[in-house]
């Protein structure tokens, strides 16, 4: 088989994981330029966080707590995985990460103890099928070849470009000048 069949059989054979990969990753993409988790952090950027290594942390137990009763309150006694404390947020919160069954992170304001959003957690399918991921531990190993596809396609391509290259200096084309003894 030549460098230049073996090159096309590879890419005939990868050019569906590639086109997958391809579009997931300029939506994920978009998804990190215009999404609301981007328009969150440019509004937090503006915040001065009220907290410095120089003092106290200020952490009030009995505000964690109050969030505590209100998670029990709406969930039953659910697992906790974590707890993220938000201090440079329009609205200071407590982000309690519930396992179980159906996964969710919940926010619960520090000074009400209002809940002031509840999501799935856990990757976003985006992400997970960008991955594989979604099909499994067999679609983890399918991103690893699609990887490896790129990867040798880009060798063979460079393979075969190199000897289109030296073909060509032996002929006719040792007389052209400029971008044309490169690329035709």
């Amino acid at each position: 088989m030549t460098p230049r069949q073996f090159h096309r059989w590879l890419g005939i054979g990868a050019a569906l994981l590639f086109l997958l990969v391809s579009v997931t990753g300029v939506a994920l993409q978009y998804q990190q330029i215009f999404g609301p988790e981007e328009a969150a952090k440019e509004a937090a950027a503006s915040i001065v966080s009220p907290l410095s290594l120089a003092k106290p942390t200020g952490l009030d137990p009995l505000a964690l707590d109050r969030a505590r009763t209100t998670l029990l309150a709406r969930y039953g006694n659910r697992p906790v995985a974590g707890v993220d404390w938000q201090i440079k947020a329009p609205t200071p919160a407590f982000v309690f990460h519930l396992d179980g069954a159906d996964p969710r992170k919940v926010a619960v304001g520090v000074a009400n103890a209002a809940i002031l959003s509840d999501e799935p957690d856990g990757e976003d399918w985006l992400v997970r099928l960008h991955s594989g991921e979604i099909i499994g531990d067999g679609g983890k190993f399918l991103g690893l070849l699609w990887g490896l596809g790129l990867v040798a396609m880009t060798l063979t391509g460079v393979w075969v470009y190199i000897k289109m290259y030296r073909a060509r200096q032996k002929g006719s084309a040792s007389r052209l000048t400029g971008w044309r003894r490169y690329f035709w």
